[in-house]
C-alpha cells in the first residue's frame, strides 16, 4: 500500500496548502510555473518567503561538502573585504592540524559581486572525515572527508535518480531507499496518439490514424512529460560511462529491479529508456502533420503538413495541458498525447539506437540488432525531412525546440560510422563537421540536449576506425579542453568556465565540461584536465558562492527545496524531501521568467542568482540531462587513477 511521507517539512509547510494550478512552461525542460499555492503563512506573501530563502545564511568559507580522494589538491575559498592574506588551517574533529598557510587575496569575484581570497593545498593526503577549513577572521567550512571512496555512494545515488523517475512501473520502497520514496506506477499501458487540437499558437493540428505503445521511459524533470531529444543525451551519457569502463555497476551492485539478470546494472538502467526511445518512432506508412522549415516568429501563420513520417521519431509525449504542483504520477490524470514527429528528436534516436547497438553486441546480440534497425531507419527518416522542426507551440510540456541541427547530423553520423565502420557514414561525418560554425568546440560551447557536437568528437576520440580522424578527434578534444583550462585563472572560485552569463541549468553546463575535460584526461593523462574537471564537482558540491551543495543529501548545505511533483516536501505537507543525489539545475541569470528569478534578479549576480525553494522551476528543476552529466562526473571522480 503507498504512504504518504511527512518528512522533513519546514515551518511554513505547516500551513494550508493547494495544489490547484499551473503557468505555462517557457524553459528548455518543464517549467510548469507557479507552485500552484492559493495559502501562505498568515502575515507573509509568496514573494517574502522566496526573499527569506534567497537571503538564507551562507558561510563565509567555502569548500566541498562532500570531500576529495587523499593525494589530490584541495581548493576553499574565503569571502571576506580583507585585502592582505590570512592564516587558514584544515583541522580533523580532534582538533589536528593537516594543513596550513596563508590565503591568497584574489580581489573582486564579479561571478558574486563579492571579494574573496583563495585557499589552496597541494596533494592533501591525511585521510579523515568531518575536516574542517578554517580562515582567522572569516571563519570555518562545513565539514568533508579526504577519503579514498569519497564519491563512491554519490554515483550511486546520483544514478538512482532515474529509477525513481521511471514511468510505468511501481517505485518499490526496497529499491527507492524507504516507504516514503514508494509509489504506484505512473502512466501504466500509455498508448497515445498523435495530438488532435488547438495549439498555443492557435494552429490547429489534425490527429492521426496510429497509435504507439509508449509505456515506460523516465519522466524527464519536474513534470510527467517524457521528451526524446532530452533521452537522447542522457542515455548517451550513461553508455559512455560504460564505454569508459566505469567501475561499480556490475550486475548486483546497483540496487534496482534488475540486479541479478546477469547484465552490467548500468545498461539495464539506460536500456529502461531507449526501449522508451525507439517506441517513440512511426511505423512504415505512417503519415502525420509537422512543421517545415523554419517558420520564425511568425508561428500562428505556420501550417502543419500531413507527410509520410516513417521512421521519424515523435518529439515528446505528455500531457496537453500543465499538471498541477505537487502532483504524484498516478494521480495525475490530465489527457496526453504523442506531439509531432521531429528531424531533432529522429537523429537523437539514430545516433543512441547506433551507440546502443555497439555496446550491446556480444552481450545482448538481438538488442544490437534491434537498436541499429531502430538507428538506420532513423538517420535515413532524417535525411529524407532533414527540416521537422519543434517549437514552442504545446501546453503541458517543455518545447525543446531548435531549428539548427548541424550538430545533431554530425553525432548521429558519427556513431553510426563507429558502430558500422561504413564508408557512407564516414563520407556523412566528415560532410556534417564541414558545415559546423565551430570544429572542435569553442571555449563559450558546450555539450547539450542541442548542441551535440562534442559527443561525436568524443565517440570518435574514443573508437574511430580511421586512424586519421580518431587522431583529428583527440586533438579537438584536446584544443577544447584547453580553452576551458585557460579560463581557470580568470574565474575566482577556480573552475574552468568564465562568463557572466549563467544559463538555464548551469550545474548541467559544468557537470558537461567536466566530462569533455574527464575525457580528455582519460585519453592523454595531462593532469590539467583532471584536475579542472575535479574543481567543476568541488564547486557543484559545495564550493561556490552559494555555500550550497547543488546535490540534495551530500553536504551539510545541501538543496532541499527542488522543484519536482513529487519531492515536493520542504513546502508541501503529503510529500517527501527529495532522495540523496538528485542534482539541482543551479544558478540562472539568463532567463529570469518564473516567479522566484524575478522576485530576486536585481539582487543577484550570475553565481548567485539562485534559490532553494519548491517554486524555483527555472533555478532549482531537475532534469534527466543535468542528473547525467553529473553522475558521470561523479563516476568518473570516484575511477580515476586506482591502480586496477
Amino acid at each position: 500500500m503507498f504512504t504518504f511521507c511527512r518528512t522533513g517539512l519546514t515551518a511554513l509547510a505547516s500551513v494550508v496548502l493547494l495544489a490547484a494550478c499551473s503557468t505555462t512552461d517557457t524553459g528548455s525542460s518543464e517549467a510548469s510555473g507557479a507552485s500552484g499555492r492559493t495559502a501562505t503563512p498568515i502575515g507573509k506573501t509568496r514573494q517574502q518567503e522566496y526573499l527569506e530563502a534567497f537571503n538564507a545564511p551562507r558561510g563565509k568559507v567555502r569548500a566541498t561538502q562532500t570531500g576529495i580522494r587523499p593525494g589530490y589538491n584541495f581548493v576553499g575559498i574565503a569571502e571576506t573585504d580583507i585585502t592582505y592574506p590570512l592564516p587558514w588551517e584544515i583541522m580533523t574533529k580532534d582538533g589536528t592540524i593537516v594543513a596550513s598557510g596563508m590565503t591568497v587575496p584574489y580581489g573582486l569575484h564579479e561571478g558574486s559581486g563579492e571579494p574573496i581570497h583563495l585557499i589552496i593545498a597541494n596533494d592533501l593526503t591525511t585521510r579523515g572525515k568531518g575536516l574542517v577549513l578554517q580562515v582567522k577572521n572569516v571563519g570555518e567550512s562545513h565539514p568533508f572527508d579526504v577519503s579514498e571512496d569519497v564519491f563512491r555512494d554519490l554515483k550511486y545515488d546520483m544514478l538512482s535518480y532515474f529509477y525513481h523517475n521511471r514511468a510505468g512501473m511501481p517505485i518499490e520502497a526496497k529499491y527507492a531507499g524507504g516507504e516514503q520514496w514508494s509509489r504506484p506506477a505512473g502512466h501504466e499501458n500509455e498508448v497515445l496518439t498523435c495530438f488532435n487540437g488547438i495549439d498555443k499558437a492557435g494552429i490547429k493540428w489534425p490527429g492521426c490514424h496510429y497509435r504507439l505503445d509508449v509505456t515506460g521511459g523516465w519522466y524527464d524533470a519536474g513534470d510527467h512529460g517524457k521528451y526524446v531529444v532530452d533521452s537522447g543525451i542522457s542515455v548517451w551519457t550513461l553508455l559512455d560511462a560504460y564505454e569508459r569502463g566505469a567501475k561499480g555497476f556490475a550486475d548486483g551492485e546497483v540496487n534496482i529491479p534488475e540486479a541479478g539478470n546477469g547484465e552490467n546494472d548500468l545498461l539495464d538502467e539506460a536500456r529502461y529508456n531507449i526501449d522508451f526511445m525507439m517506441s517513440m518512432q512511426a511505423p512504415d506508412n505512417a503519415h502525420a502533420a509537422v512543421l517545415l522549415g523554419d517558420v520564425g516568429g511568425d508561428l500562428a501563420n505556420a501550417k502543419p503538413e500531413v507527410i509520410d513520417v516513417s521512421g521519424m521519431v515523435h518529439h515528446k509525449a505528455g500531457d496537453t495541458s500543465w499538471a498541477s504542483f505537487p502532483l504524484m504520477p498516478h494521480m495525475n490524470t490530465k489527457s496526453r498525447a504523442l506531439f509531432p514527429p521531429s528531424t531533432a528528436a529522429t537523429l537523437h534516436l539514430a545516433a543512441v539506437g547506433a551507440q546502443c547497438a555497439r555496446v550491446f553486441r556480444g552481450i545482448d546480440d538481438a538488442y544490437a540488432d534491434k537498436c541499429l534497425k531502430a538507428s538506420e531507419r532513423a538517420y535515413a527518416a532524417a535525411k529524407r525531412v532533414p527540416d521537422a522542426y519543434a517549437h514552442d507551440n504545446f501546453q503541458g510540456t517543455g518545447p525543446y525546440s531548435s531549428n539548427d541541427l548541424r550538430s545533431e547530423f554530425y553525432w548521429a553520423a558519427a556513431e553510426l560510422y563507429v558502430t558500422t565502420g561504413e564508408a557512407g557514414y564516414q563520407a556523412d561525418v566528415k560532410a556534417s563537421q564541414a558545415k559546423l560554425d565551430h570544429w572542435p568546440l569553442s571555449s563559450r560551447e558546450e555539450i547539450n540536449w542541442h548542441e551535440t557536437e562534442g559527443l561525436g568528437i568524443i565517440t570518435l576520440a574514443r573508437f574511430s576506425p580511421d586512424a586519421e580522424m580518431k587522431a583529428q578527434a583527440i586533438e579537438g578534444l584536446k584544443s577544447t579542453a584547453d580553452g576551458y583550462t585557460s579560463q581557470i585563472i580568470h574565474e575566482g572560485y577556480q573552475i574552468p568556465i568564465n562568463r557572466g552569463v549563467w544559463p538555464w541549468g548551469s550545474i548541467g553546463t559544468l557537470a558537461n565540461r567536466g566530462l569533455l575535460l574527464g575525457t580528455a584526461y582519460d585519453l592523454t593523462g595531462d593532469t590539467r584536465y583532471r584536475n579542472a574537471a575535479l574543481d567543476l564537482l568541488d564547486y557543484i558540491l559545495g564550493r561556490n558562492p552559494r555555500d550550497i551543495s547543488y546535490v540534495s543529501g551530500h553536504g551539510e548545505n545541501a538543496v532541499k527545496a527542488l522543484h519536482h511533483r513529487f519531492w515536493a516536501g520542504a513546502y508541501y505537507p503529503g510529500y517527501p524531501l527529495p532522495p540523496a543525489g538528485v542534482v539541482s539545475g543551479g544558478p540562472n541569470n539568463t532567463n529570469p521568467s518564473g516567479p522566484v528569478s524575478r522576485t530576486i534578479i536585481e539582487q543577484c549576480h550570475a553565481q548567485t542568482c539562485f534559490v532553494d525553494h519548491n517554486d524555483a522551476y527555472e533555478l532549482n528543476g531537475v532534469g534527466i540531462n543535468i542528473q547525467a552529466a553529473t553522475f558521470w562526473l561523479a563516476a568518473w571522480a570516484d575511477d580515476i587513477d586506482r591502480a586496477n
